[in-house]
């Protein structure tokens, strides 16, 4: 009974793993872009948001992503309009801006040779 408890255990911890997104899985799947075709990446992708020619020739291909989420919250406290001996409640939420810019540096021979990216989104829950 307990091996079965136990297998239980780690089938639905790898499961939940795998579903998250994480930077670690982002890494990978741009890495796994290097040395490949830009025009293929843009075939599974989409177009850029811009692109840049380096004095070196090269392109910067630029990806972005930006949304603003909002999570209603509820607060319940003492005092406010009526006073110290009132309780009340109030509703707000919270707003936070999430963004990831990917650039792709690309040769001219049309493959990608490097990548960087900045923002505090970007994440993946698919490694490749």
């Amino acid at each position: 009974m307990k091996t079965i408890i136990n297998t239980v255990l780690i089938f639905a911890a790898t499961f939940f793993m795998t579903g998250c997104a994480s930077s670690a899985n982002f890494v990978h799947k741009y890495n796994s872009w290097v040395g490949k075709d830009i025009n293929v990446f843009i075939s599974k992708v989409g177009y850029p948001d811009r692109t840049y020619k380096l004095p070196n020739n090269n392109t910067i291909y630029v990806y972005e992503e930006s949304k603003i989420e909002s999570y209603p919250r509820m607060t319940i406290g003492y005092g406010g309009f009526y006073g110290p001996m009132y309780g009340g409640m109030s509703y707000g939420s919270d707003i936070s801006q999430k963004t990831c810019k990917l650039f792709l540096e690309v040769n001219r021979q049309q493959k990608i040779i490097k990548w960087s990216s900045r923002g505090n989104n970007c994440v993946s829950n698919e490694p490749i």
